[in-house]
């Protein structure tokens, strides 16, 4: 999570004479962009300069130690290096009396991009050996370390027998920690991956280890109201080591019901009447024919395919079964053979997640369910003007909306990216109910009420971390 470090940079830049006539929208695209026709040598230096070094960790131990030397309590010979990486460590950092360090963690994988500004001075944590899945006997939760993959853990509750209620949208090779600090779109079609998350256990600014939240239910305290205040912005406030997350009891059955349908106008009535209809289901994904040959290479999809996982006994999964066929009437054909992205085994699922990562993402729309053909088809005028091809991924919700994740066949340059986020956006902005979420949306924000709130949050963010080791928002 960089969004507190990239909004106060915009917000410092504008007190600079030079930028200070730049209207907003303007100053974000020529920081994003790079744009050495528009911002000072010394503004480009700062956003081209990389994490100073990157450091893979095992254990908690390794991290406290390193926050206590960023906090000056433990020197870099204590830190169980070689003498080789010793020298380079102390050489990248220039480790002196009066240097700052700082940390952020390093996503395994983003469906977008990263953050606009890097955080240039401090030690960017590899999670990668950070894999352990543990699920107690009594198995209603998993506590997850964050460099386990979501496959894994998906993997490892249906062998304890219990299904993790969360599943990506755009099913990429990411780990537990990229729901954290990353772009990672887990989704349920009756619970997201917030309301599946029961603790964080972390390490704070000051080398402590803190837990947010219960890994047992219980029915006192404000664990709960700190966790998911805080959840979508908690690597701003510690360094998240491990999530406990909910799980639910493996049902006897389980059917993945496929879908196609060749008109839009029958679709969104559909998709309006199963996400208003109060059924249930695990989840229900959406895709175009593009996103779907990108599933499915070598089928001949059509132009929309919606498969619903459904769960029960056997007796139900019929009355389940016939149920949605009523809510989805106006469906070309149906299938209860094509199988899902996630039943595969795991060099499958890192085979499908390769083709996809390919496109260009540039972030989620949110918007009505019954809205997601309209949305289509502005997208697709969309690219057509940009000379590229859109694909498009969603995720259905039984609260009647949908999120929506556009996948571009363009080059994952800067200025790309831009223009094609701001066409998102201004796609989103004529659907009623809409909106656009991207890193690079909430910048463009300026409303009075967001200011607000992203100040306050700020705030909160310098009184827990008044060290300045997690991703410090001095400037550079």
């Amino acid at each position: 999570m960089g969004l507190l470090r990239d909004w106060t940079f915009v917000e410092e830049r504008t007190r600079i004479p030079a930028l200070s006539e730049i209207v907003r929208e303007a100053l974000v695209r020529a920081l994003f962009c790079r744009d050495d026709r528009v911002l000072p040598r010394e503004v480009i230096a700062v956003l081209s300069r990389p994490p100073a070094v990157t450091v893979k960790v095992h254990d908690d131990g390794e991290i406290r130690k390193l926050v206590a030397f960023a906090n000056g309590e433990e020197t870099s010979a204590n830190l169980g290096f070689s003498a080789e990486d010793y020298h380079y460590f102390r050489k990248q950092l220039s480790v002196g009396r009066a240097t700052e360090i700082g940390f952020a963690p390093r996503p395994k994988t983003l469906l977008t991009y990263d953050w606009m500004i890097p955080e240039p001075r401090g030690i960017l944590l590899d999670f990668s050996a950070y894999a352990g899945i543990e699920i107690p006997d009594r198995g209603e939760r998993a506590v997850a370390q964050v460099g386990a993959t979501w496959k894994a853990a998906y993997d490892a509750a249906l062998a304890s027998g219990h299904i993790l209620p969360f599943v990506p949208a755009v099913p990429l090779d990411f780990a537990i920690g990229d729901g954290i600090w990353g772009d990672a779109p887990f989704v349920g079609y009756d619970a997201d991956f917030a309301s599946c998350v029961l603790a964080l256990r972390t390490i704070s600014a000051y080398g402590h280890r803190t837990q947010v939240g219960f890994q047992d239910v219980s029915n006192e305290g404000t664990g709960y109201d700190l966790l998911h205040l805080i959840l979508p912005h908690a690597a701003e406030f510690f360094i998240p080591v491990a999530v406990a997350v909910r799980l639910l009891p493996r049902p006897a059955a389980r059917k993945t019901l496929t879908y196609r349908f060749d008109d839009p106008g029958k679709l969104g009535l559909a998709l309006d009447r199963l996400t208003r209809s109060g059924r249930s289901a695990w989840w229900a994904n959406l895709t175009d024919a593009g996103a779907s040959a990108l599933l499915w290479p070598g089928t001949a999809p059509e132009p929309f395919t919606l498969q619903v996982a459904v769960c029960g006994t056997e007796a139900a999964l019929a009355g389940r079964e016939k149920a949605l066929d009523a809510l989805l009437a106006g469906f070309k054909a149906k299938a209860a053979d094509v199988p899902n992205p996630y039943d595969v085994p795991e060099a499958a699922y890192r085979k499908t997640a390769d083709r996809i990562g390919r496109a260009l993402f540039v972030g989620e729309v949110r918007l009505p369910s019954r809205a997601v053909p309209d949305l289509h088809g502005k997208l697709t005028a969309l690219a057509q003007q940009a000379g590229t091809k859109v694909h498009l991924f969603a995720a259905l919700r039984g609260t009647g909306t949908a999120s929506a994740f556009p996948a571009f066949e363009a080059q994952k340059d800067r200025t790309r990216t831009y223009d094609l986020s701001k066409g998102v956006d201004r796609v989103a902005g004529t659907i009623p109910g809409a909106l656009f979420a991207s890193r690079l949306a909430h910048l463009w924000r300026e409303d009075e009420e967001y200011v607000r709130r992203v100040r306050l949050l700020r705030a909160l963010k310098l009184e827990i971390d008044a060290a300045h080791v997690v991703q410090p928002l001095a400037a550079v």
